[in-house]
């Protein structure tokens, strides 16, 4: 990748299901390290617009290019490998899985290792599996887990069930990592403290990050630029100031101060 370059470019996706245009010739970019909100009101097209960098859709037309490399010329199994993970807005765990198994789960595009290899226990898948584990181990003190490491997964409040989600996306080693409304079902205090961690994730795992959020006082404080999406369009791009001083902004909020809470995503 060209230094100075963004890590992840989109550019003109556009996507119709039936005749509803989902996404409208969309470009943004996110750059290595930053952090970027990607917010609009209900049906805007923000987690469509996730679903194509993630392959789960292919766009009738456009580019998204990831580190260099096209995305959109990958099979939706390649993405993981390339360095993408996500969660989901509403969460795609293993409810009847531990939280340490649902880890390793989100480990096995990492693990060097075959079938025959497997089936007969050699040395080196032993040790592969032993390094996942550290690894699921070191995530999970990381973000505060260890008393859920052998809880089966519907068992636990929605909250940490959350944190379980962004626990796995990280086991893949991702450099960009898509949230998906992290802070929904979260009360005020939560989604305080999560504004601070997901800083310290960027930080602590060398990420770039794309956040889809609700929450206007989170994704104002924390990120470095925000896009806007409206009916499926781009309406405004830039800081968090220039986004919520931008009248186009403001109108499809339909009057809500974009510096408080605005309606759902």
């Amino acid at each position: 990748m060209t230094e100075g370059q963004p890590l992840l470019q989109v550019r003109e996706v556009t996507i119709s299901f039936g005749g509803l245009v989902a996404l409208d010739s969309v470009s943004f970019d996110v750059g290595r390290g930053q952090i970027v909100g990607l917010i609009g009101p209900n049906g805007a097209g923000k987690t469509t617009m996730f679903n194509c960098i993630t392959r789960l859709y292919r766009p009738d037309r456009g580019s998204i290019t990831f580190d260099g490399t096209d995305l959109l010329a990958l099979p939706p199994y390649g993405i993981a490998a390339r360095g993408i993970s996500r969660t989901f807005q509403n969460l795609a765990l293993f409810p009847t899985m531990t939280v340490l198994d649902n880890l390793l789960v989100g480990r096995h595009h990492v693990l060097r290792v075959d079938p025959v290899s497997s089936a007969f226990s050699l040395p080196h898948v032993r040790q592969e599996e032993r390094g996942a584990r550290g690894r699921a181990m070191d995530v999970i003190g990381y973000l505060g887990l260890e008393p859920y490491a052998g809880a089966i997964v519907r068992s636990l409040p929605y909250g940490v069930q959350k944190r379980v989600e962004t626990a796995r996306a990280l086991m893949g080693d991702p450099m960009l990592l898509l949230l998906d409304e992290p802070a929904g079902g979260l009360n005020h205090e939560e989604v305080t403290r999560l504004g601070d961690e997901i800083r310290e994730l960027r930080d602590r795992f060398n990420l770039t990050i794309l956040l889809v959020e609700h929450h206007m006082n989170l994704v104002m404080r924390i990120s470095d630029r925000v896009a806007v999406l409206d009916f499926g369009k781009r309406i405004a791009v830039g800081t968090p100031a220039e986004v919520q001083a931008d009248p186009a902004v403001i109108e499809a909020y339909l009057g809500v101060e974009v510096n408080g809470e605005a309606p759902g995503a």
